[in-house]
């Protein structure tokens, strides 16, 4: 029988099993992150079909493609732990095991841009329904065909980026083979990444920012859509470990520390696709928070709340070219008919005009005339005929009756 042949040998007055490993680590923080990510993505899928009562849209699809391409990439490095050495000192691995982590490397290439991809695309779909602009949508499109391109070309190198293909992971074919730049292509697929990323951040925050919207809830929807910068952050990281980690002398240490900056990544991804989803849901935990109506709803006293009400939709009418319609899971209580019940939608709006700004209607109880004490209240609505393209300005007179 052969003697087995290591990659290295230990450093100089070191047993060669003296370091031992850290597979155990990796495997329970990946199986716990991504549980975290399933967890989420049930959440979401809670609050459309449960909650709310709609179905389920591209985007929810999308993210749930994106968890299923997480787990079997988590399940390809588990492959890389248990045959290939991954977790282990590099002078720990033999080359056979070494030839099979290159092999499992495919795979966990091509599962990582996938995930990662699916989840990006599946937050951009959810962008179209922010605003019908149109340049706010030609950028989405360009975006959404970025990442196709991306993940085809990704997933070409990882497949055929040498010649012969086997010279990928077999160590003898390398001698002959020719392969692409490995490093000088994960490091650019790495930066481009990131870039993409950063354009996805900052894209809603330029209809965000300008919103003349309480602050409680211009602070909400920022924390939705800034929830990607813990992703940009963590991208930003693995490209340093990726360049610290072809010069490493030890590889198959710091690829198992890698991978689980990844597995962070992916989890980030799934939950910042989410998020978006979620409000319906944390406004039946924590309403006063989440809540785009006020505390005026809840309150016993109806012509405080009325009052509240009236002035501040009055201050919303006054808004010129900033005028918003938003539209959130709780809507439908307050007596709103809403489509998009789990989404802020923000676009500008025309400005429709009134002769009067609150439409009073005086109302005469049978049997009650003049001089008798009454009160009662009624609601004016203005509607448009046909398809709405303004603000629904609702005002509420209250109208007493009490003894000359």
């Amino acid at each position: 029988m052969a003697e087995e042949v290591y990659m290295m040998e230990p450093p100089k007055g070191q047993d060669r099993w003296e370091a031992g490993s850290a597979a155990t680590i990796q495997i329970i923080l990946g199986a716990c992150l991504f549980t975290l990510g399933t967890v989420v993505y049930g959440l979401r899928i809670l609050t459309r079909v449960r909650l709310l009562k709609n179905p389920l849209r591209l985007d929810d699809f999308l993210t749930g493609a994106s968890l299923i391409a997480c787990w079997v990439f988590y399940a390809c490095t588990m492959g890389m732990v248990a045959q290939g050495g991954c977790a282990t000192n590099f002078w720990q691995v033999s080359q056979s095991q070494y030839e099979s982590l290159l092999k499992w490397t495919i795979p966990v290439n091509i599962f990582y841009m996938l995930s990662s991809d699916l989840a990006k695309i599946s937050l951009l779909f959810f962008y179209l329904r922010l605003s019908p602009e149109r340049t706010f949508r030609i950028v989405i499109y360009v975006l959404i065909s970025l990442f196709g391109l991306y993940a085809l070309i990704y997933a070409m190198i990882s497949l055929f980026g040498c010649q012969p293909i086997k010279a990928s992971w077999d160590l003898a074919a390398q001698a002959t083979g020719k392969c692409v730049d490995k490093f000088g292509f994960f490091l650019a697929a790495s930066v481009a990444n990131v870039v993409m990323d950063l354009v996805i951040l900052l894209l809603p925050l330029r209809i965000v920012i300008p919103l003349q919207i309480p602050r409680r809830q211009k602070m909400s929807l920022l924390f939705l859509f800034t929830t990607g910068g813990f992703v940009i952050i963590v991208a930003i990281y693995n490209c340093v470990l990726t360049v610290k980690l072809f010069s490493s002398p030890n590889y198959t240490w710091g690829l198992a520390y890698e991978l689980c900056w990844m597995y962070a990544e992916l989890t980030g991804c799934v939950i910042c696709a989410s998020a978006s989803s979620l409000k319906p849901f944390f406004k039946r935990i924590l309403p006063g928070i989440f809540s785009s109506h006020g505390a005026s709803y809840g309150g016993p006293s109806g012509a405080t709340g009325g009052s509240n009400a009236i002035k501040s939709r009055r201050q919303l009418s006054r808004k010129q070219a900033d005028a918003i319609e938003l539209q959130s899971g709780d809507d439908s209580e307050s007596g709103r008919k809403v489509t998009d019940d789990d989404e802020t939608t923000l676009w500008p709006k025309p400005q429709q005009s009134f002769d009067n700004g609150n439409h009073q209607v005086l109302v005469t109880a049978p049997g009650v005339g003049s001089g008798v004490a009454g009160s009662r209240r009624s609601n004016s609505h203005y509607h448009r005929n046909g398809k709405p393209d303004g603000i629904e300005i609702v005002s509420t007179t209250e109208v007493m009756y009490s003894p000359r």
